[in-house]
């Protein structure tokens, strides 16, 4: 069975949307990510595709992609920060595994870079 976020580990306001945007940014492989740190201790986690890129179909088919990536790339971690992923149009037309692909390096090269797993040692 796939992993279903848990409530706190969603962002669901657009205030919160906000927040998160106004923190650092960093672009890759047709991904976008926004991130600020955060006082609960874990992560929170929110996907936007604009309607321009896709009808609601794809947009939810792709939504449901980058966050089963998001959750593989996560495993084990407990991070204070607030994740904002926003996809573009070189994402869109773009197998699974590249979208694995783009979620890890985005990831690699921003709040992840230095932290190890929960458990495991540096």
């Amino acid at each position: 069975m796939p992993y279903a976020y848990q409530k706190s580990e969603r962002i669901r306001k657009n205030r919160e949307f906000v927040a998160t945007m106004k923190g650092k940014r960093l672009s890759l492989e047709g991904l976008s990510i926004f991130y600020a740190a955060n006082e609960t201790g874990n992560f929170r986690v929110g996907i936007s595709v604009s309607k321009k890129l896709a009808n609601a179909v794809n947009r939810n088919r792709l939504k449901r992609r980058i966050r089963n990536s998001v959750m593989q790339a996560l495993t084990g971690h407990t991070l204070g920060y607030d994740l904002v992923f926003v996809a573009r149009q070189p994402l869109y037309s773009a197998g699974y595994e590249q979208i694995v692909k783009a979620v890890h390096a985005v990831l690699g090269r921003t709040v992840l870079r230095n932290q190890n797993p929960e458990g495991s040692r540096p």
